[in-house]
């Protein structure tokens, strides 16, 4: 009979961490709607509110950092537009008798208030994107901006407008 060591009982930790992950719930969820905020996680691992407003400016410097990096295409401003808030589904049980069915939603304990068992998010949709850039005015640069975004987001090319940027604005 051989002895027990530190890998067995690292691989006894692991096998229970995965029985842990496989029982949490997961049932159907319903959408709930929440004011325009998402919830992100940190790398602490804490969870933080972002609101939709956050969400978009984000990602439009995200998009301004990639396209100000293309060749030809110079200083970038970004404006994105949301067709929605994304959604939100939450876990509910329910209970089934020979009459009737009925759902209530799964909360946990958060300190001092409840808050519902979210089992999925999804994104906003973007709509639309305008990018203004100092090399707006070269068809090649506008294409690759325009295949760039419509590749990014999923958007049909009349949802995508590049602009060549002024004077004025290039010189500040």
């Amino acid at each position: 009979m051989r002895q027990k060591n530190k890998t067995d009982f690292l691989v006894l930790i692991l096998l229970g961490v995965l029985v842990m992950i496989i029982a949490v719930p997961t049932g159907n969820g319903k959408k709930a709607s929440e004011d325009s905020t998402r919830e992100t996680e940190s790398r602490s691992g804490e969870t933080q509110v972002q609101t939709e407003e956050e969400y978009c400016s984000s990602r439009e410097k995200q998009l301004e950092k990639l396209i100000s990096r293309m060749e030809g295409a110079g200083q970038t401003k970004v404006m994105i537009t949301l067709a929605d808030e994304g959604e939100t589904y939450v876990d509910k049980n329910t209970v089934k008798d020979e009459t009737k069915s009925e759902e209530t939603t799964v909360v946990y304990d958060c300190g001092d208030k409840e808050a519902p068992y979210v089992i999925r998010r999804t994104r906003p949709k973007v709509e639309g994107v305008v990018v203004v850039c100092e090399g707006g005015g070269s068809p090649r640069v506008v294409t690759q901006i325009s295949d760039a975004v419509m590749s990014l987001f999923g958007l049909e090319a009349h949802k995508v407008v590049v602009l060549k940027m002024s004077v004025q604005e290039e010189q500040q």
